[in-house]
């Protein structure tokens, strides 16, 4: 763990400097930047901060500094967009054997272009749209449908909007929803936003006929060894905005003749916590019962299908967020976004882009969304 913990940083670090290295010398090129001296200086200081200031954005959350988190997450942003245009200017210069030249009017159009890409990618992150999916379980219940509505990764910090967790809470009850499931990452990484600024009130609103189940994600992980921010602290607030937190367990609801397991998040082990296994779960599950799975990290998707379950709702992956970690999230994953079906075991994973978004404030390729799950059984003999 403390290996993998030092790592993940250094190569952070370690590609920064490489990109820093790499755009700051294109934006020379196409910008015909020449400089000496101290405003060569000032120029490389520059570029540095502003490609290390997704780095730096971290180390102020770490730090509890909401105005430099936001300053930094929105420089990130820029710098995201400015760099995936430098490479598309680049592949043009090439492709057209170096005929391209700077002039002018790229200038021009690339800062424009920079300026509404961002104000796009802004508008996805901070527009959710509502995704219907239908899911068929071979199985039969004490009805014959439910609605669930389905969050995950809202991402609550000191930067989140009261007003935006409002519209959430307005549209998930224009769903009429059976049952509310939110698959982690309720949190950023503190406590105290949810608590202290209204957000626990807010989630109180929340209306299903049958109530709202929370599990952990990494992210509620994050502080909690820090004072006001252990696991019990995070648990007694989700259950007094009405939440019911599971945490490795198992629910048959008799009411709708259905099975419901909460996972405890894959990275636990690290903060201590010792997650069950998904076998010793299912062993305390009725397997004649619809077979429902909340699993923060969508991971291990043959091992849910061959045991038994037979939906399995997740979030963790943001949907990629940003072009091109997109591509890595669909290397890693089975199922990174949406929708996947096994039709032999008859087992279904959802996979949510999550409502909120983890720094910077910006998604290209993904969008926010509510899930609407609407989801059938066979009709009981």
């Amino acid at each position: 763990m403390a290996f993998v913990d030092l790592f993940t940083p250094l190569i952070a670090i370690f590609v920064s400097g490489l990109a820093t290295f790499y755009l700051g010398k294109r934006w020379q090129f196409w910008f015909d930047i020449k400089l000496t001296g101290c405003y060569r200086l000032m120029y490389w200081s520059l570029v540095a901060i502003a490609i290390y200031s997704l780095i730096i954005a971290r180390l102020a959350n770490n730090f509890a500094v909401p105005h430099l988190v936001l300053f930094f997450n929105c420089l990130a942003s820029v710098v995201i967009c400015a760099s995936l245009l430098i490479l598309l200017a680049d592949a043009i210069y090439l492709a057209s054997k170096k005929r391209f030249k700077p002039k002018l009017w790229f200038k021009i159009c690339y800062v424009v272009a920079v300026i509404s890409l961002c104000f796009y990618g802004y508008s996805m992150a901070v527009n959710p749209t509502i995704v219907h999916y239908h899911v068929n379980i071979d199985k039969s219940a004490n009805v014959d449908h439910l609605r669930f509505v389905h969050l995950s990764d809202i991402h609550l910090s000191e930067l989140t909007s009261p007003k935006r967790i409002e519209q959430m809470v307005e549209e998930v009850n224009q769903q009429q929803a059976d049952f509310i499931v939110i698959t982690g990452d309720t949190l950023d990484r503190r406590l105290a936003p949810f608590t202290q600024r209204g957000f626990a009130k807010q989630f109180q609103q929340l209306k299903s006929k049958y109530g709202t189940f929370v599990i952990f994600g990494n992210h509620e992980y994050y502080h909690s060894k820090h004072a006001d921010n252990h696991e019990q602290d995070i648990i007694d607030a989700f259950e007094q905005a009405n939440m019911k937190v599971l945490k490795d367990d198992v629910i048959y609801l008799d009411d709708v003749g259905i099975t419901l397991i909460g996972r405890d998040d894959l990275s636990s082990y690290r903060y201590h916590a010792k997650r069950a296994s998904l076998a010793d779960l299912m062993m305390f599950s009725d397997s004649n019962t619809p077979i429902i799975l909340l699993d923060h990290q969508p991971s291990n998707l043959d091992k849910a299908a061959n045991l038994g379950v037979d939906l399995m709702l997740s979030g963790h992956t943001h949907g990629g967020q940003i072009f091109p970690i997109n591509l890595v999230v669909d290397i890693m994953y089975k199922n990174p976004y949406g929708l996947y079906q096994d039709t032999t075991h008859h087992f279904t994973s959802i996979v949510s882009s999550g409502f909120g978004f983890g720094s910077p404030p910006i998604r290209l390729m993904t969008q926010g969304e509510i899930g609407v799950i609407d989801v059938t059984f066979n009709t009981k003999p």
